[in-house]
């Protein structure tokens, strides 16, 4: 009769360890200076390693990835809010539950997170001559939808940077799900202490969310400096018009409404910067029109759709909000305050 293994002995259980041995117990002998505990190097032979020792190390480089990795699981999951110390999201926590990116999940291409969906982000991109010898940094990237659409359509190495906390954690997930968290990872970064790679990247893009970064001359100053010779850069944003009034309710409205407190730049003062910069502007196009028609269009598709197959309760309780916030930003570009710019520049 076969035994269960919880009804074993040890001994039978694990054929290289004798009675009086502990499962905790330690090797006496160090393989390459590492002392291996034995369980580790029971679990090495069954694994079909012949040295322990490098099973072990494997495992200790993967602990603390495992560990982040749980992480992002947990806050898509809407746990209770961890300790500051831990994850430093005290602020963001929360406030992208399932619920929220399901929404956004049929309002714009999965993902993607933005007007336009993945046909725009290709056709944006189409200038860059993108191809895997060549290392991007996207800023504003959300979960990195755009970004891992750029790597599996033209192979290129995507650093994506979001400043939201949880959207890049959320984002991260994505990409170890996907198997690219090495060419496209996902990260956190500050927008007022950026931290880029100096003369590291060839392109350096950003899709409509600049407009929130404080400081902009400083920050484009870093984004300059992070690209190679002839690097290239490609943006598209918010800017304000000279009929915008700071004190009338349309504005002070659209402000309220915004997820993160705009700081917009007019499209003169981002040519001014960038020509000091020494970027030579190929493109300064104002898009407004045709991102209207996006915004338009997306939110139509989705109201359609929920009046045919009812309102789905997941997300019912952020359709309010979310639709609030991108009408208000409709009503600023159509009353002429606000514009959709793209701007595609070399530097020399």
């Amino acid at each position: 009769m076969k035994f269960k293994f919880w009804q074993r002995k040890s001994s039978d259980a694990n054929p290289y360890m004798d009675e009086n041995m502990s499962l905790d117990d330690e090797l006496d002998d160090p393989l390459d200076g590492i002392v291996v505990p034995f369980r580790k190097r029971i679990r090495a032979r069954w694994e079909g390693y012949d040295d322990p020792a490098e099973y072990y190390l494997m495992e200790q480089q993967l602990a603390a990835y495992r560990r982040w990795l749980q992480r992002m699981m947990i806050l898509a999951a809407r746990p209770r809010e961890e300790e500051p110390a831990e994850l430093d999201l005290e602020e963001e926590a929360g406030r992208w539950p399932p619920e929220r990116l399901k929404l956004y999940g049929k309002l714009f291409d999965r993902g993607i997170m933005k007007p336009g969906g993945h046909e725009y982000a290709l056709e944006l991109a189409k200038p860059l001559a993108l191809d895997e010898t060549m290392s991007c940094v996207e800023i504003g990237a959300r979960i990195g939808g755009t970004a891992r659409v750029l790597a599996d359509k033209f192979g290129v190495w995507v650093t994506a940077m979001e400043q939201d906390g949880e959207l890049a954690l959320l984002g991260m997930e994505r990409s170890v799900a996907a198997g690219s968290q090495k060419k496209v990872p996902v990260l956190h970064y500050d927008p007022l202490a950026p931290e880029f790679r100096k003369k590291y990247f060839n392109v350096v893009y950003s899709f409509g969310e600049l407009f929130t970064v404080d400081k902009k001359d400083t920050f484009l100053l870093k984004m300059a400096e992070s690209l190679r010779e002839q690097g290239q850069l490609l943006i598209t944003d918010y800017v304000i018009t000279a009929k915008a009034d700071e004190s009338s309710a349309d504005y002070k409205a659209w402000l309220a409404k915004e997820d993160i407190k705009p700081h917009p730049w007019t499209a003169d003062r981002y040519k001014d910067v960038l020509g000091k910069l020494r970027f030579d502007i190929r493109i300064a196009k104002d898009e407004t029109e045709l991102h209207v028609t996006q915004i338009k269009h997306a939110w139509m598709v989705l109201l359609s759709d929920l009046q045919n197959s009812g309102l789905d309760p997941d997300f019912a309780a952020f359709l309010e909000d979310d639709m609030e916030m991108w009408m208000r930003r409709v009503k600023m570009l159509e009353n002429g305050e606000l514009a959709y710019y793209r701007f595609y520049a070399t530097h020399d």
